[in-house]
């Protein structure tokens, strides 16, 4: 079982060979002279380099799309042009029933979506760049919890209580500094912004702790935006709190009691059935 398996749903089509890219079993629709260029040089990152063909699944992931793809919040998004539809574009959730694919703006549903994962055998994957080829090197999950994620090249596993609570730790952060801080450089002047937002600095130290940990770059990549943090946590003054005030519970209590992925939205909770 491979993720391009997943890609492919019922047009998979078996045979006696492998594939080039992801090594499931393939019939020779698809010679691999139409999908790797004289100039490919990753031989290192295919399952069986000496293969002559490709698989459907990845045939269909490497090319251009189809002329509808399912998007997570159950729409439907038509080609418009020759490149918007392309795969490697997407991150993408495969499963046995379904393959659907999201964008950065489906971020709140794609941590839903990790959180409460599809049946085994599954596929997520994140795509950050949008210019890499990532399904066929994507592993795929036999568990619904403790199961990999790739985000963008790099494979995470995946723990879910851990995650949860390496997302609300994330969230004050992102409230006081903005997401790009939870995976920069943390300097003076960002301790002082955060400590006159929130009146410690104790969740920042918390997260700069284990923020090189890669369940860390998963839960900053899967954080809300400054603007939703800020609602979700807000400054120590529209707390009713003075801003000279001093020893109130730390952020990363305060968001411990957010509920799944730190939450509350009604929106946050429309997403398409994965199962």
């Amino acid at each position: 079982m491979t993720a391009s398996i997943l890609f492919a749903g019922s047009k998979h089509k078996q045979g006696v060979n492998r594939c080039y890219y992801c090594g499931a079993d393939c019939d020779e629709t698809y010679p691999v002279g139409d999908f790797v260029k004289d100039t490919f040089t990753n031989r290192d990152i295919v399952a069986f380099p000496g293969s002559s063909f490709v698989c459907e699944g990845c045939a269909e992931s490497l090319g251009v799309g189809d002329d509808e793809m399912l998007m997570l919040d159950g729409s439907t998004k038509v080609r418009e042009n020759a490149r918007g539809m392309q795969p490697r574009m997407y991150s993408w959730i495969l499963s046995e029933e379904k393959r659907i694919a999201a964008t950065k703006a489906h971020i709140s549903l794609l941590r839903s979506a990790i959180l409460e994962p599809p049946a085994p055998p599954f596929s997520i994957i994140l795509a950050d760049s949008g210019q890499k080829q990532l399904i066929f090197r994507a592993p795929v999950a036999m568990a619904r919890n403790d199961f990999p994620v790739m985000l963008e090249d790099e494979v995470i596993g995946v723990n879910i209580e851990l995650l949860k609570s390496r997302i609300a730790l994330a969230l004050p952060i992102a409230a006081a500094l903005g997401k790009p801080a939870l995976t920069g450089d943390i300097g003076f002047s960002s301790y002082t912004r955060y400590e006159q937002y929130h009146g410690n600095i104790d969740g920042l130290e918390a997260w700069e702790a284990v923020k090189h940990q890669p369940i860390s770059r998963l839960a900053a990549w899967l954080s809300k935006s400054k603007e939703d943090a800020q609602n979700e946590c807000p400054a120590i003054e529209r707390r009713g709190i003075p801003a000279e005030a001093r020893g109130i519970s730390g952020p990363v209590e305060e968001a411990s009691g957010i509920g799944i992925g730190g939450d509350k939205r009604g929106s946050d909770q429309i997403m398409f059935d994965l199962r």
